[in-house]
């Protein structure tokens, strides 16, 4: 089962993005979707925090020459540049889902830095040592993808997480996705 494969839980801490507060969780419930896109774009815009915080979780069960060890200047190069492009999409998305208790007219720089620093914690809490081969692998598999290929990959988990579920089952996205209209 997907699920049970200890290098998706970068996948579950990038899926957590929406955890900022308690009250985003109480907002998701309201049922306020993102599209695949916007999602897309939440997640691109996460992935250099996400990996260099899953960099710093792993470096010290890892070979100097594994690949997630190596990733500071594909981080900053190629992963940063990506997320800044996609961060008023994401920002905007990320404020329409969730009824933050936010003053109108918020900049949407205001809020990077929180969300932010709340992906960090949780892709290093997710992340144990016996997962950092894993993880390492996973990230060399993707690491000559596009970020935004990346991002419609994570997307593409989330919606497996969530076909996958069960009945009453609780869901493991903070937010929801918005039905298909292909499927």
């Amino acid at each position: 089962m997907i699920r049970s494969l200890p290098g998706l839980r970068i996948l579950a801490a990038l899926a957590a993005i929406g955890t900022l507060t308690s009250q985003v969780a109480y907002a998701a419930q309201a049922g306020k979707c993102l599209t695949p896109a916007e999602a897309e774009s939440v997640a691109v815009s996460a992935l250099p925090n996400a990996l260099a915080s899953a960099q710093k979780a792993c470096t010290p069960h890892l070979p100097a020459r594994s690949a997630l060890r190596n990733a500071s200047t594909r981080i900053t190069q190629v992963y940063q540049p990506a997320a800044d492009k996609a961060w008023p999409s994401a920002g905007r998305a990320f404020l329409s889902a969730f009824e933050l208790p936010l003053p109108e007219g918020t900049s949407l720089d205001v809020v990077r830095p929180l969300l932010l620093a709340t992906i960090s914690a949780l892709v290093e809490q997710e992340i144990k040592p016996e997962d950092c081969g894993t993880v390492d692998e996973f990230y060399a598999a993707l690491e000559p993808l596009p970020p935004a290929n990346v991002g419609k990959l994570l997307v593409a988990f989330l919606k497996l997480g969530d076909d996958g579920k069960k009945p009453g089952q609780a869901k493991n996205n903070p937010f929801t996705l918005c039905e298909d209209p292909k499927r």
